[in-house]
């Protein structure tokens, strides 16, 4: 394998939206995208693919990716979205260098938007699309009832307790708290003890330890080879990528008897995710390991995620994940600063969005650009680890300031 870049973002463009400044998903794509290809300096009728994660909650429709396509009045060659749950987003990248590889495009634009707060009923929705409608939804499971089962699981085989998954609350908050569209930054920083204090909202998970809607966000990024980046303005480059999707619903993962992912460990088990393969992949393409990452942007939307997102990432071995969070790693001072916009802890989640919100934070660290806190060094490469579904799916991708 080749460890040259296989492609570059040229162009990033970013949209929030709130109670008080509401934006619907489509008009968030379209502020990304407009802001992407200026920062760029290329025109819409020069971009030959778009790619997209699935619908947004706010948007249902059908064939987003064709719906957001005309709005724009964008023709392209292809379209289509990348439905890994949330982590098709983030593999939206890994597909768009492939094209550029393979000579189908020149420019690739990625985008996702998302306003789940603004337009649903978010109180009110259960986890009907992620629990098996047979199996699972008779029962009247939340979203967070179902990751629980992972973290008791996690306690079980390796001694964790919610004091240890209050850290992790606390490490994203510190960052959540100086962003300005993080949506807990209005809490300011906070305790192991105020975490502790916050009612249950699906033991052993508390109200601190999880994440929430957020308001609106909407990101693009546009792609192209690394030979046209090197007339571009700030750049930043795709070394590896990696992607994998094991089951659907948690009690499909649960029958599993055995994966073709050694790194998934035996089987049956809940303490391991489809991010182990992709990071393994990002890797192998890279010629990277863990110790050449500065930093990390991952999908840490329940707490006792983080540890278990570190050991698959192989920064820490299975178990010990908490340690990479309680020895101050993550934080400003840190070594692997992580979640700088505070993750999907502390920033939120507007919806399918949010993987495009760690993409958006990546390129904006590697820049030199952050909207909140910035780490005492600027990185110079960043991993962005995304998921979706009940542990189902993830994907990795490898960016760099540098070639």
């Amino acid at each position: 394998m080749s460890h040259a870049p296989v492609a570059a973002v040229i162009g990033m463009g970013d949209a929030y939206a709130s109670l008080e400044n509401r934006k619907d998903p489509l008009r968030l794509a379209e502020e990304a995208t407009l802001g992407a290809l200026a920062d760029a300096g290329i025109r819409k009728d020069q971009i030959d693919a778009v790619f997209t994660g699935r619908s947004p909650w706010a948007d249902k429709r059908s064939q987003w990716s064709n719906i957001f396509i005309s709005h724009m009045q964008m023709p392209v060659t292809l379209n289509s979205e990348l439905t890994m749950h949330g982590a098709g987003l983030t593999a939206t990248i890994a597909v768009a260098s492939q094209m550029i590889a393979a000579g189908a495009a020149e420019y690739v634009l990625c985008l996702q938007s998302d306003a789940t707060q603004l337009f649903v009923d978010a109180v009110a929705m259960g986890a009907e699309a992620d629990a098996d409608p047979q199996f699972e939804v008779p029962y009247g499971p939340t979203i967070p009832a179902l990751y629980a089962q992972a973290a008791r699981r996690y306690f079980h085989e390796f001694g964790l307790t919610e004091a240890d998954l209050a850290d992790v609350a606390v490490a994203n908050q510190r960052w959540g708290a100086h962003h300005p569209h993080a949506a807990k930054a209005k809490h300011g920083e906070i305790d192991r003890a105020k975490v502790l204090a916050s009612p249950y909202v699906a033991t052993p998970l508390r109200r601190w330890m999880c994440s929430t809607w957020g308001g609106g966000t909407g990101g693009a990024l546009v792609v192209t080879s690394p030979e046209r980046a090197r007339e571009a303005r700030d750049p930043v480059y795709v070394l590896g990528y990696g992607s994998a999707s094991t089951h659907e619903y948690l009690g499909d993962r649960m029958n599993m008897r055995q994966c073709r992912y050694p790194a998934l460990g035996e089987f049956p088990n809940l303490t391991h995710t489809a991010t182990a393969e992709a990071a393994r992949q990002a890797y192998t393409r890279s010629g990277l390991t863990p110790a050449d990452i500065d930093m990390l942007q991952i999908s840490v939307n329940f707490a006792h995620m983080g540890p278990i997102v570190m050991e698959d990432l192989g920064f820490a071995k299975k178990g010990s994940g908490i340690d990479v969070y309680r020895e101050g790693r993550t934080g400003v001072d840190g070594d692997l600063p992580t979640d700088t916009n505070g993750g999907w802890l502390s920033f939120g989640q507007p919806g399918i969005s949010c993987n495009m919100d760690s993409l958006v934070e990546a390129v904006r660290q590697l820049r030199g650009q952050a909207l909140g806190l910035a780490p005492q060094r600027r990185p110079e490469t960043v991993l962005v680890q995304g998921a979706g579904g009940m542990l189902a799916a993830g994907s990795v991708l490898l960016l760099s300031s540098s070639t």
